[in-house]
């Protein structure tokens, strides 16, 4: 079965930010991320003339909805939150970690959009994982590319195998 007839698994696309104004630094990837959605949607707006109904294309809209578990002590999640209060603007990167689709050079396939969080809510249940949901709304129009992950970046989108052998240098803080 060819790569370009496998089913694609939403666990392996994940979302990475960064506030626009802080490129020299790298993006992060948000902890447990349960879901998200990026949405495009535009107005058609049907005209009725003498000749038959024309439609008037609106404008591109897109949005991601975000829903992740609340992690204790992540720099990222204060980030985003304080994005939300002080209006600041951010970058963001859907990237499929998927290694069939990995490209010569390292990249994964990728969607890239500026924009900005327009709500943060962090429902705190007594029985429940605290969850936090947001949604950023892109401005102007995404763009489609491919994405370099740092290691780093890498292990926080999954683990990688370890052999069961001594390991000679210490695992990363968090692992």
């Amino acid at each position: 079965m060819s790569v370009e007839t496998q089913m694609q698994h939403g666990k392996n696309k994940i979302l990475l930010f960064r506030k626009l104004a802080d490129q020299n630094q790298e993006a992060a990837k948000l902890a447990f991320q349960t879901e998200h959605t990026f949405t495009y949607s535009r107005e058609l707006e049907a005209l009725v003339t003498k000749d038959g109904r024309v439609i008037q294309v609106g404008g591109l809209e897109a949005e991601v909805e975000v829903n992740a578990i609340q992690a204790k002590g992540d720099p990222l999640g204060k980030m985003l939150q304080e994005a939300v209060i002080k209006g600041e603007k951010l970058e963001l990167w859907e990237v499929t970690v998927d290694e069939d689709l990995k490209d010569a050079e390292g990249k994964y396939p990728a969607v890239y959009a500026q924009g900005y969080l327009s709500e943060w809510e962090d429902p705190a249940n007594a029985e429940e994982n605290v969850t936090i949901s947001s949604t950023f709304t892109v401005e102007m129009e995404p763009q489609f590319g491919r994405a370099t992950l740092t290691a780093e970046q890498e292990q926080a989108a999954q683990y990688a195998f370890k052999d069961t052998t001594t390991v000679t240098e210490p695992a990363p803080e968090g692992q």
